[in-house]
């Protein structure tokens, strides 16, 4: 006797939910393998060419695939790309399609990405903030009744700027880490040139020894100055403008000006290190202003409640049996 599925009859959870697990499984077999991925061969033999590493060391870096599976990057890439496009197109005509200074935020904060790509995600991640709350209300999930079509679209909103707020985030946290890493590279660098080395030698030596962003950016200034591609004022202001850290450039035009002029390089290196400090320690005092603050709402809302039922609690009892 042949076996027949209602699925009309059915739970909407029932068939929803196997659907999800089994998305969730490809996208885990395929999206993104368990173990590290085999890298590509051709990819592993450039790396064995001298000329093709320093040329992927200065040149931008190209674009990271989007997806694990190979399969899935040269199926949905290339429609998130013209997705992206047309969304930047579309938004550009009401003046929001970030122009430069969105090109330049990506080139600082994520070099891998375009702004067509950056686009994509955007859309992408306001249709999972639009599918959030509608998913809630085919599987049941809405303790305070169905979700309104207003939420839907704060979802689509939400999801849409969500990219923004990461790129803006990672700006932030980009100007902290080269605030706090440069007047340490400073003082090698002060070292090294009171050691007698001239200041191509010290940006050299810096750059091999140190770590971090700063003298990963040197790094980059010692590769151009050894392929011919620019002069030391060149590279440096190349690095100011490639990062836009305030103080990044700071550093490279008092480092410029005293290379050029032929002013004492050692005392200009420990005025700006000084500088720095400075600047360094009144931000750790502003952070730690600002943690107290953020602390006030995780203490009012779940340590003064306890602590009240425990104080006042058996008070109230007492209390009551007196009352009695």
């Amino acid at each position: 006797m042949p076996l027949h599925l209602n699925l009309a009859g059915m739970p909407a959870h029932v068939v929803i939910l196997p659907l999800l697990f089994s998305l969730g499984v490809y996208l885990v077999l395929m999206g993104q393998p368990l173990g590290r991925p085999r890298p590509d061969l051709k990819a592993r033999l450039r790396r064995l060419n001298v000329d093709e590493r320093v040329r992927e060391q200065v040149s931008p870096p190209a674009r990271q695939p989007v997806f694990a599976s190979r399969w899935l990057e040269a199926m949905l890439r290339p429609i998130l790309d013209d997705v992206g496009r047309l969304v930047r197109a579309v938004l550009s005509l009401f003046g929001l399609g970030g122009g430069e200074a969105l090109e330049r935020k990506l080139r600082i904060a994520r070099p891998e990405v375009e702004a067509s790509q950056f686009f994509g995600e955007k859309l992408v991640a306001g249709l999972i903030g639009l599918a959030f709350f509608p998913i809630l209300n085919v599987l049941g999930l809405h303790p305070f009744g169905v979700w309104p079509g207003w939420l839907w679209a704060l979802g689509f909103l939400v999801g849409f700027l969500a990219p923004d707020w990461d790129l803006q985030r990672r700006l932030t946290q980009r100007r902290l880490d080269v605030l706090m890493e440069l007047p340490t590279v400073l003082d090698m660098l002060t070292i090294a040139v009171s050691a007698g080395l001239a200041l191509e030698q010290a940006l050299h030596l810096v750059a091999r020894e140190g770590q971090g962003l700063v003298a990963q950016e040197l790094g980059h200034v010692v590769r151009e100055m050894a392929l011919g591609q620019s002069s030391l004022a060149g590279a440096l202001m190349a690095m100011a403008e490639r990062n836009d850290v305030p103080e990044l450039t700071s550093f490279a035009d008092h480092v410029r000006a005293a290379y050029e002029q032929g002013t004492p390089l050692v005392q200009t290196l420990r005025t700006q290190a000084q500088s720095l400090r400075d600047q360094k320690r009144l931000r750790i005092v502003e952070e730690g202003g600002k943690a107290s603050v953020r602390m006030l709402f995780p203490v009012a809302l779940f340590i003064l409640p306890v602590l009240f039922v425990v104080l006042l609690l058996p008070a109230i009892f007492e209390m009551l049996k007196l009352a009695r």
